[in-house]
């Protein structure tokens, strides 16, 4: 047993490393969520439903979003309406299209993928939305995505 504890040691401190780095790592995530005030500041993008504008593997920001501040005009891919992202509760899982139509009466948008035909069939209520996208890194999310699939997640399909 002492050997085989000698013959790792070399490796305890590689270990650490890997340990200190993903908890670092955690922690920045967690702290760049407060800042832009969501719980999700960084995703991947993993379908096609917003191309051109996002492609799959891109790697999106998000941040907040209030209310006043969503902007819809009611054209299809119109690059001036903002881009959200919200949780479909039927699907149970986050949703990046951009916002057609808003309703300050009730607080509710209908959304619309750039590359769909069609508007997506349900409302979002303001509560599920997560937040805006601000910036994209092209194709970075790749990585993201191949790892998911190695755990059997869902991570949408190829385009």
């Amino acid at each position: 047993m002492k050997d085989y504890i000698k013959k790792l040691k070399p490796y305890f401190s590689d270990i650490k490393d890997i340990i200190i780095a993903f908890f670092i790592a955690f922690l920045f995530y967690k702290f760049l969520g407060i800042l832009l005030g969501t719980h999700y500041p960084v995703l991947s993008v993993v379908s096609c439903s917003m191309v051109p504008a996002l492609h799959r593997g891109d790697v999106i920001i998000i941040k907040h979003v209030d209310w006043n501040d969503i902007i819809a005009t009611g054209k299809w891919k119109d690059p001036n309406a903002t881009i959200i992202v919200y949780y479909q509760p039927y699907q149970h899982k986050l949703i990046v299209h951009r916002v057609y139509q808003k309703y300050d009466n009730n607080k509710t948008l209908v959304t619309w993928g750039d590359n769909n035909s069609y508007p997506d069939p349900w409302t979002v209520s303001y509560d599920m939305v997560q937040g805006k996208v601000i910036a994209h890194i092209p194709y970075i999310g790749y990585f993201r995505i191949l790892v998911g699939m190695l755990l059997g997640q869902d991570v949408g399909e190829g385009c």
